[in-house]
């Protein structure tokens, strides 16, 4: 099996548990940049435990896997940029740095 493929489908799996789909995600980013006023930035990231966070203000506590600069960039612009597999290889570069420690 495809190594990006097997890493891409474990990501979206974690994110599926965690949102209950890939569209529901979208739509939580969404909701949470009108919540911020569409201004800052929005992280999207994920603690020790593997558990993922949408928030205005980045945690020392939390790996970043994503950064939206709201201020300059079009929420819906973003969405639909966002590379998933990509974001699936950082996760798994950054699960293998948590269980490094």
């Amino acid at each position: 099996m495809n190594y990006i493929n097997t890493t891409t489908d474990s990501f979206m799996e974690s994110l599926k548990n965690a949102y209950g789909s890939k569209k529901n995600f979208e739509h939580e980013l969404i909701h949470k940049a009108y919540e911020n006023g569409n201004k800052g930035n929005l992280y999207f990231s994920m603690n020790r435990y593997y558990n993922f966070s949408l928030k205005k203000n980045i945690n020392n506590n939390d790996y970043t896997l994503l950064t939206c600069n709201l201020d300059y960039c079009d929420i819906y612009n973003f969405i639909e940029d966002i590379d998933y597999k990509k974001l699936s290889i950082a996760y798994h570069e950054i699960k293998k740095l948590i269980e490094s420690k």
